[in-house]
């Protein structure tokens, strides 16, 4: 169950072996529903205690860049989150810095006006380090609150692409080196074992701030997120679970993993 649940060979074996010492006669005396219940505490118990999540400072402009290999769905999670926070009142601007994927900027531009927040204008085939640059511009004298970037999925395996990131989050740091910038790597839920190679080689170009785990809304379990934590200590802060804009939610360990053993 814990394989098929993509928690990964390694993992299982230490939870195995955590099986290993029960005492034989607690296994005679007690039912199924025991033993759900103490897999279920393991599996909380081998999650790092989660860090403060994504704080937003009111008195300055708070850069939020998403990042993910092709097709983790990162645009359609940008326009979620963008929904979220106008939700709760808050100013926000996304930028469209995937400009060399056709259709991606007419994509953001059409979840923000779902989400009811403003985008960036730009074309096609921009440096994205120099929309980057306009957007934060542009945010500060439109006094907003959150700046969600939108970055081009690339292969972390591509020394070059991971780059260009880099390059885009120091741009941010010197064009707004008063604001905070967050890194949210988005992951696919149907990644399986792949998902922790993605993580590790972001983590070490980027130094992710936490994860957004989407496309929870089929077969896929997600277990992938728990060995990611449990390895590189980087916290999940938001799952996506549907197609709607409003299909996002914020990460629960406990529900996480019961929703998972169910």
């Amino acid at each position: 169950m814990l394989i098929l649940s993509d928690i990964g060979p390694k993992v299982t074996s230490e939870i195995v072996k955590k099986f290993e010492e029960i005492n034989l006669h607690e296994f005679k005396d007690k039912d199924f529903n025991h033993f759900k219940t103490k897999l279920k505490n393991i599996l909380i118990n081998m999650v790092p205690t989660q860090k403060p999540l994504l704080e937003i400072n009111p008195d300055n402009l708070n850069i939020i860049m998403v990042v993910g290999v092709n097709g983790t769905g990162k645009t359609s999670f940008i326009g979620k989150l963008a929904y979220y926070f106008r939700t709760r009142s808050r100013k926000i601007m996304v930028v469209p810095a995937d400009t060399y994927r056709a259709g991606a900027i007419n994509q953001l531009a059409f979840l923000a006006n779902q989400a009811r927040t403003e985008v960036l204008n730009t074309s096609e085939g921009a440096d994205p380090a120099s929309v980057v640059f306009d957007g934060i511009h542009s945010a500060i004298a439109k006094k907003k609150e959150i700046l969600l970037i939108d970055t081009a999925g690339r292969l972390h395996t591509y020394n070059n692409l991971m780059k260009e990131l880099e390059k885009i989050k120091r741009v941010a740091s010197k064009t707004a080196p008063k604001s905070s910038i967050k890194t949210i790597l988005v992951i696919d839920a149907t990644t399986g074992q792949n998902g922790i190679i993605q993580a590790r080689q972001f983590k070490n170009s980027l130094d992710i701030n936490s994860l957004a785990l989407t496309k929870l809304d089929g077969t896929a379990k997600g277990g992938i997120a728990l060995t990611i934590q449990k390895e590189l200590n980087i916290p999940v802060e938001y799952i996506t679970f549907g197609e709607k804009i409003e299909d996002l939610t914020e990460y629960e360990t406990e529900a996480f993993i019961e929703a998972l053993l169910d």
